[in-house]
Order: C-alpha cells, then sequence, then structure tokens
C-alpha cells in the first residue's frame, strides 16, 4: 500500500527526477510537473496528498500556483522549497496552506520527515471528512425510513441490512483513519481513535443506530435487530 500520493513541480530537471526517485524508494507515489500550469493540471484531474514546488519557476510567480491549488483543493498540504528565500515570501506563506518552507539544497531525510507529516496530516483529515459525510447520510436515511408508517413502510430486513451497512461503513472509516495514522510515531488504535475529539463522531454514528433500532423494536420485531443492538451496546461499554 502505497504511504500517499505526492506532486512535486520544479523546473530543474535534475532535482525533479532525482527528489521524485528518492520519495518511490521511501514508498510513495509520485507525479512531476515542469511548471505550475502543468503542475495545476494535475492537482485539478488527481487526488493528491501533498504538493512539494519551487517557488521560483514559470507558473508561480508570486506563488501563484499555491494560490490557485488552495482555491481548487483547499486544505492539500505544499511544502515550498527555494534556493532564492526571501522575508517577503516566508511572510506570504504564512496565509497559505504551507506545511513546510524549506531552502535549497535541502537534506533529503529533512524533507522527507517534512513529506511524512504533511502527508499522515492531510490523510487523517481527508479520512475523517470522509467519516463526516457518511455519519450524516446515515442519520438523514434513519430519519426517513422512521418516519414511514403504515402499508409501504419498509420491512425489518430493509432496516438490518441499512443498519449492518452503516455499521460496517463506520468500521471502515476507522480502519482508514488508522491506516492514515500508520505512519506516525503514536500507535493510533481503533478505540484510541473513537474516543479522539473528531473520532468520537463515529461513536455517535453507532450510539445512534442502538438509539434508532431501540425506538423501532415494537415496529419490527425481529430476533436479528434485538442481536444486533445488543452487540452495538457491548461494542459501546468497551470503547
Amino acid at each position: 500500500m502505497t504511504r500517499g500520493r505526492i506532486l512535486i513541480a520544479d523546473d530543474e530537471m535534475t532535482f525533479l527526477e532525482s527528489t521524485a526517485d528518492l520519495l518511490r524508494r521511501e514508498g510513495y507515489e509520485v507525479a512531476t510537473a515542469q511548471d505550475g500550469q502543468r503542475a495545476l493540471e494535475l492537482v485539478v484531474d488527481e487526488q493528491f496528498d501533498l504538493l512539494i514546488t519551487d517557488l521560483e519557476m514559470p507558473g508561480n510567480s508570486d506563488l501563484a500556483l499555491v494560490r490557485r491549488v488552495a482555491a481548487v483543493r483547499g486544505g492539500l498540504p505544499v511544502i515550498i522549497l527555494t534556493g532564492f528565500p526571501s522575508v517577503r515570501s516566508a511572510v506570504a506563506c504564512i496565509e497559505l496552506p504551507v506545511a513546510a518552507y524549506l531552502t535549497k539544497p535541502v537534506q533529503f531525510s529533512e524533507l522527507e520527515e517534512r513529506v511524512t507529516a504533511a502527508v499522515t496530516r492531510f490523510r487523517s483529515f481527508r479520512a475523517m471528512q470522509d467519516a463526516e459525510v457518511r455519519l450524516k447520510d446515515m442519520r438523514l436515511r434513519y430519519d426517513q425510513l422512521a418516519a414511514q408508517r403504515g402499508p409501504g413502510a419498509p420491512s425489518a430486513d430493509t432496516f438490518l441490512s441499512l443498519a449492518l451497512r452503516n455499521v460496517m461503513g463506520s468500521l471502515t472509516d476507522l480502519e482508514q483513519l488508522g491506516r492514515a495514522l500508520a505512519g506516525s510515531p503514536v500507535d493510533a488504535h481503533a478505540c484510541q481513535i473513537m474516543n479522539c475529539a473528531r473520532g468520537s463522531q463515529l461513536t455517535a454514528a453507532i450510539q445512534h443506530t442502538v438509539e434508532v433500532l431501540e425506538e423501532t423494536k415494537h415496529a419490527f420485531k425481529s430476533k436479528q435487530l434485538a442481536e444486533l443492538r445488543q452487540r452495538l451496546e457491548l461494542l459501546l461499554q468497551f470503547n
């Protein structure tokens, strides 16, 4: 499994290709661009976890590339590399999603350390965004099903299927988040993630499932639904 997808934009071919090769050896998937316009096209068309870009190159005048990337891919971290550092450019980076401002020539060990940190944070952020979208959709569907009464109301099997799908989806989100954090020094076990500030929303999703199952147990008299509720309650107790 790749450690992340990185885009490097630099008009110095030797630096571009050598850095890309070194990062590939570390387990990253790397794409390259020699100017800002090509880099922007790739960012728009593909999904990346990090952009590494030269400060002085065609298409990045006055940080034009970084500003455009922030507009089309909000949150994508950027590492700036430059052989001509200045207070003006450093200050401008403060207002943009710049994870690091490094001066060439840069030691690869330092670059790799910054890359690992930036990719880990961004993949964790994106995993939590996906989980939040799932949570909102889950609650909407439950509310819609619970509101239906009389002829044509959903069957117990339909409700069970939705409940299981949502629970499995939440567990998948936890697994993806755990993988996203795998490169960090801290061992991020799924139980720790569920108890963190934002990960607790996934716990709330399971709690909501239990509450809906309890509220509808008389309408949907099903042994399977009752067993599911008991298992979910047990999961919450141990979390």
